[in-house]
């Protein structure tokens, strides 16, 4: 997915060495599962091989905070979503890094623990940071609120917050979980 050129990037590298790690391993199974199959069918080697590579993108590589000029999108494993930066009202840092706006707060999946390390990916290069410092990222984009004096306008624009579910990854990742365990009984 390709993102716009002022859109930055907040990954976890360490999450993301993991995934490189397990789709090695992924490759030495697949190897490992054609060499020693004895009677087994050719089909059924490479079933574990897949789920251990799709979860290791799904789970370990996909996750990610996009801080783009309009909104805030969370990629998590379950679901994407957006929200408008007027929305955001804040990140907590106590327990791992969640989004706070009007919505009950929203626990990110690239950083479930406050000692997380992370990397700032801009056009310009990376930076490492720690949660915190993420957090003040995130927080420099929001938008200080306007005062309530007055009268309200007369047009109000509409400020969403979209939660898209990534249903097909579930739904992937359980059929990959039973089949990887049928071929490995199997095997």
């Amino acid at each position: 997915m390709e993102t716009a050129p002022a859109t930055a990037r907040i990954v976890a590298p360490g999450m993301r060495a993991l995934a490189v790690a397990l789709w090695v391993v992924a490759v030495v199974l697949l190897v490992v599962g054609f060499v020693s199959r004895g009677e087994t069918s050719p089909l059924l080697v490479p079933v574990p091989s897949i789920c251990v590579a799709f979860v290791a993108w799904a789970v370990l590589w996909r996750p990610r905070l996009e801080l783009t000029p309009d909104a805030l999108v969370v990629v998590d494993v379950r679901r994407t979503s957006t929200y408008a930066w007027p929305r955001v009202t804040g990140v907590r840092t106590k327990y791992g890094f969640e989004v706070q706006s009007s919505e009950p707060d929203r626990r990110t999946w690239i950083a479930p623990r406050p000692t997380a390390r992370l990397r700032l990916d801009r056009p310009g290069g990376s930076v490492p940071l720690t949660v915190d410092t993420a957090a003040a990222e995130v927080l420099a984009h929001v938008p200080v609120a306007a005062p309530l004096d007055g009268p309200p306008p007369a047009t109000v624009t509409a400020q969403p917050i979209v939660h898209r579910t990534h249903g097909w990854t579930i739904l992937a990742l359980t059929v990959l979980g039973i089949a990887a365990s049928m071929a490995a009984a199997r095997l």
